[in-house]
């Protein structure tokens, strides 16, 4: 994967930077506002954006490379610019008016999105009142917009179908709940609202946004959310694989001595497996990034690029480990870069929608049907 000339010289210097900032960034469980603003001058808000309102429109193949690129520096800058890219494939299914208001003024406007429905939902006149809390919102520190999914299922929704509401920073707090084992950076704390009214112009059904049926945009082929939300998971993970190598490299560079000199030829071997690993992972996301942007999926395409996102996820993850155990109790130290990606790498595990065993089951019964 590469990215063309126009967009590698900022990339290079949000990474650089970044990569400055990494240990600063897990310490303090934040990326810095100067990180953030390096990420939006390399053009990850603006990269799905249509060009309509000024955005770039360019392909998710190489979104991939650039999130990849920044992922080797830092796990959670990776993960925040990915989320930014990807906000705006929801942000277009919103009614006009709405995509006005958010990218009226550019197409630069930060957008947190959440997918999980929380919170309550209040029919209005000329809209919805929202009130609640919304957890693992991550940027929300740094975001000029939150785009929230409601109401929480259960008899409390009224029978409501579930919406995506997008609503201005000025109308949300955020409350400091984020400490977790990896991917500290993200400051994906918990959204709070309090009967914020949302005009009907900005709320769209979640079910059509997830079916990628964008606004305004005729002939753009609908992109449905399992063939390509995976991405915004995976694209960072590769990334910090790269990193987690790299850093293993010193362990492998030089002939063990002590206990670890018997020891030496198969952790020389573990490395050789790792970086293969990484890079047929690195494969399965080109292809299904293609997929991608090759326009109208095919529901086989679609059920494909889930399997794959979740087997590119395991085999990254099965990667990290090996170069882990190569750098033993050294790389565990607080500061070694190894044990940092290692807990990014294993902090998005964590997420339900990235588990292989339904991605597989899905795939499987599209061909063959439910045994």
């Amino acid at each position: 994967m590469s990215v063309t000339s126009e967009i590698q010289a900022p990339l290079v210097e949000a990474a650089k930077l970044a990569g400055a900032q990494a240990v600063q960034a897990d310490a303090e469980r934040r990326v810095s506002p100067e990180v953030i603003r390096a990420v939006v001058d390399a053009g990850f808000a603006r990269w799905l954006v249509p060009t309509r309102w000024g955005g770039a429109e360019r392909s998710y193949t190489e979104l991939t490379a650039a999130v990849a690129k920044l992922g080797e520096e830092c796990s959670s800058t990776a993960w925040l610019a990915c989320l930014a890219a990807h906000a705006a494939r929801y942000v277009a299914c919103l009614p006009e008016q709405g995509q006005a208001d958010i990218w009226g003024d550019g197409p630069d406007a930060l957008v947190a999105a959440v997918i999980k429905p929380l919170g309550t939902a209040v029919d209005a006149e000329g809209g919805f009142r929202l009130t609640g809390s919304w957890t693992y919102v991550s940027g929300v520190e740094h975001a000029d917009w939150a785009l929230l999914t409601g109401p929480a299922p259960g008899p409390k929704s009224g029978g409501q179908p579930m919406r995506l509401f997008a609503v201005p920073r000025q109308d949300y707090t955020f409350e400091d709940t984020w400490s977790s084992l990896g991917m500290r950076g993200t400051g994906s704390h918990t959204l709070v609202l309090d009967d914020v009214f949302v005009p009907e112009h900005r709320v769209c059904l979640r079910a059509d946004a997830f079916r990628g049926a964008t606004v305004g945009l005729p002939g753009r082929p609908p992109l449905p959310n399992p063939a390509v939300s995976g991405l915004t998971f995976v694209a960072p993970v590769l990334g910090a694989a790269r990193g987690a190598l790299a850093a293993a490299t010193q362990f492998v560079a030089v002939a063990p001595t002590g206990p670890r000199a018997a020891a030496g030829p198969s952790y020389q071997v573990d490395y050789a497996r790792a970086a293969g690993e990484i890079d047929a992972a690195q494969l399965l996301l080109e292809r299904a990034s293609a997929v991608v942007d090759g326009g109208a999926l095919s529901p086989e395409l679609a059920r494909r690029n889930r399997r794959d996102f979740a087997l590119a996820l395991q085999m990254l993850v099965d990667a990290t480990d090996r170069l882990l155990r190569i750098g033993g109790t050294r790389a565990q130290e607080d500061g070694h870069p190894l044990q940092r990606y290692w807990r990014d790498v294993h902090s998005v595990t964590g997420h339900a929608v990235m588990q292989f065993e339904p991605a597989g089951i899905d795939y499987t019964q599209g061909l063959v049907g439910p045994a």
